[in-house]
């Protein structure tokens, strides 16, 4: 599917990436600061494109289905700071679909303004146990759990914690007293979260008691982002950079062909899917991706072999280099639509929904 952009379209293109040469350099993509990622956040909110893909009655720009794809597509090709995922596409459409009992649209308002960040603390782990116990104006939480988030600095996080027979969520100060939130060894992206008897308003209650898991099958059954697909397609150019960096292309042809095709028809699919009328939608576009991104991951490990040790750090007083190399950068941090999600969450959820469970 070639995609053929009207004079329109065109006009939104150029004016996407005046907006980033302007708010975001040439000269400092390759290694940009932390000011530099703060001053683009803030240049993004005044325009008001935080939120892309939120109705404009909750903040959104009103864009249509493309207009939404080519703003993917310019600031992920040039490698801009990517907005809090977790709040975007999780807390957002949540709060606007079940709201809360706390002030919604303030929590949405820190969010659109990226004056507050969230962490997802949502079906990490099989070992995550967070308790929630009492019921009316507050709760107590009580537990370990993993949690993610895109950025080394977050001050919210969204908690599924055990509540009666079921699961619910919560909204989370992380400043409140009890909480301690450790980075992991693991991944610069991987938080442990503990909480120890933490009381949480009932306010931070999303939805309704006990409805958590159900309220997280409609947040993958109707929301579809086509970032995963722009997402790929800079990771996979990456990959096609590198394979000629090391004189690997004859070796990597039929792979990286293989993938380009099934990338295609990926864009294909998450086009129709976002320009599709209905509201009720399997998230193929989501699990399609996650299998394509764990292939492009491979291939950069297949390539660089030892040197793909992306977490490797250098050990205090030792004469031994780092072999993690500065070319694996696979883009990766958010390919998964619900981070956080069991591996099988949602080939699950299709297979029990096509056969009407």
């Amino acid at each position: 599917m070639e995609l053929k952009l009207s004079p329109d379209e065109s006009d939104f293109q150029r004016e996407i990436g005046k907006f980033v040469d302007r708010a975001f350099p040439i000269a400092i993509r390759e290694r940009p600061s932390a000011a530099d990622e703060a001053y683009w956040h803030r240049a993004v909110a005044n325009e008001g494109w935080t939120a892309v893909e939120w109705p404009v009655e909750f903040g959104g720009p009103g864009w249509n289905p493309i207009q939404i794809y080519l703003w993917y597509r310019v600031i992920l090709q040039a490698n801009c700071p990517v907005a809090d995922y977790c709040g975007l596409q999780l807390v957002g459409p949540l709060l606007q679909r079940f709201g809360g009992r706390s002030d919604t649209s303030q929590h949405l308002e820190g969010i659109r303004k990226h004056t507050h960040v969230w962490g997802n603390a949502v079906f990490f782990d099989a070992s995550a146990t967070v308790l929630a116990t009492g019921a009316g104006e507050n709760f107590l939480l009580h537990g370990e759990t993993p949690c993610f988030s895109t950025s080394v600095k977050f001050d919210r996080a969204l908690v599924l914690a055990k509540t009666h027979n079921a699961y619910s969520l919560f909204l989370v100060d992380l400043n409140l007293a009890g909480i301690a939130l450790t980075q992991t060894k693991s991944a610069p992206d991987i938080f442990s979260l503990a909480f120890d008897q933490v009381q949480i308003e009932a306010l931070g209650l999303v939805g309704e008691i006990d409805k958590g898991i159900d309220h997280l099958i409609y947040l993958v059954t109707s929301f579809e982002s086509i970032a995963i697909v722009v997402h790929l397609q800079v990771a996979l150019s990456n990959l096609r950079r590198l394979t000629a960096l090391k004189g690997m292309e004859a070796s990597m042809e039929k792979r990286l062909a293989d993938l380009e095709i099934e990338l295609k028809a990926l864009e294909a699919t998450g086009l129709r899917s976002i320009l599709s009328a209905g509201r009720e939608k399997l998230p193929i576009v989501s699990i399609k991706g996650r299998s394509l991104a764990g292939r492009i991951r491979d291939s950069f490990i297949d390539v660089l072999g030892y040197y793909s040790l992306p977490y490797e750090t250098g050990v205090e007083g030792s004469n031994e280099p780092v072999l993690t190399s500065p070319d694996f950068q696979p883009n990766f941090r958010q390919l998964e639509y619900l981070p956080g999600c069991p591996q099988d969450f949602r080939q699950d959820l299709v297979a029990k929904t096509l056969l009407g469970l």
